[in-house]
């Protein structure tokens, strides 16, 4: 159905994105060039926390790191670009390869439902399932804790996939040696504690960089609203009733702010469109719900960062089941 929200906003991206001359929705030529200053300012500082032995330099290689990650996250949805989602994710500690499973063919597909690898991904420390009551350290402590917990996120997430290689559910890439690499040549340079401490330092800042935006996306009030997921009209509107935004005037430098994870709903909807053009697609999505009078709204950032702890320790769907074929599925 031509008329039907999706298919017309579908149409629009397509020419827009055919106006300003990339009708495949690839990366403009700014995007690529900031994906190579990324890459080597986080090497860079890779190599000086590693010759200097520095705690700042630790923080900055983080930093990096988390701006790496998040070309990653963009590239793995682009076969285009298959070699940098691998310069980006598998050199931080990811698995682009896992990634591309997990995130592509179950967490775009069945977003925020009980076959999205996210919906469970932090339990039990903390739990987004918004249909299921929480203990009493789930509710009181463990949400105000959750700077802390995502401190860990590289390393839960790098033993979770160490798991799935063993029990052959993954397959093994030599870039998996790369963390561990990089801990050995900081061990054998600086010793085991202050080495270790280094590297932990890096972890830890691109832990809680990285997945407190990636939890803000799908954790806000309206997220765990499964009532309104599960009346979605279509697809699409599923997808807006799953996300959500904010920062949303930015444009494509100013959004690297939030790891480009602010456009999260346009990024749903276009998966396989490069984040240099959410800024404009976001436009066009506004447009398109208001004619179609479909509910969406952007958020504050420290509004939503709040629902989203609400969400941790209180659940809002409680007696509900999320279906995973709602929108018209």
């Amino acid at each position: 159905d031509d008329t039907a929200f999706y298919s017309v906003l579908r149409l629009r991206v397509i020419d827009h994105l055919r106006a300003v001359g990339h009708p495949d929705g690839g990366p403009t030529l700014e995007c690529k060039a900031l994906f190579w200053v990324s890459f080597f300012a986080w090497l860079a500082s890779l190599v000086a926390m590693w010759h200097l032995g520095s705690f700042a330099f630790s923080i900055l290689t983080g930093l990096t790191a988390s701006w790496l990650g998040a070309f990653g996250h963009n590239w793995i949805h682009q076969p285009k670009y298959k070699l940098w989602a691998y310069m980006s994710l598998d050199s931080v500690g990811f698995s682009s390869d896992g990634w591309f499973r997990e995130h592509l063919l179950q967490h775009h597909m069945y977003t925020n439902t009980p076959w999205d690898n996210h919906f469970k991904g932090t339990a039990p420390f903390l739990v987004t399932d918004p249909t299921v009551e929480r203990n009493s350290v789930q509710r009181w402590i463990l949400p105000y804790l959750n700077p802390l917990i995502l401190c860990f996120g590289l390393y839960a997430n790098y033993v979770a996939h160490t798991f799935e290689l063993i029990k052959g559910n993954e397959c093994f890439a030599p870039t998996k040696l790369l963390m561990p690499l990089q801990l050995g040549l900081l061990i054998n340079r600086w010793g085991l504690l202050h080495g270790f401490g280094l590297q932990f330092v890096a972890n830890s800042v691109m832990g809680l960089y990285y997945f407190t935006m990636a939890l803000m996306n799908h954790n806000a009030e309206h997220c765990m609203d499964t009532s309104a997921r599960n009346d979605s009209s279509d697809w699409a509107v599923a997808q807006l009733n799953s996300s959500a935004d904010w920062g949303v005037q930015l444009p494509f430098l100013s959004a690297g702010r939030y790891l480009w994870l602010n456009y999260h709903t346009v990024h749903h909807l276009f998966p396989l469109t490069d984040f240099s053009h959410h800024s404009a697609i976001q436009a066009i999505l506004m447009k398109t719900c208001k004619e179609f009078e479909i509910n969406y709204s952007a958020g504050n950032p420290w509004t939503i960062y709040k629902e989203m702890v609400r969400s941790f320790s209180s659940p809002r769907s409680l007696m509900q089941e999320v279906l995973v074929y709602a929108g018209g599925l």
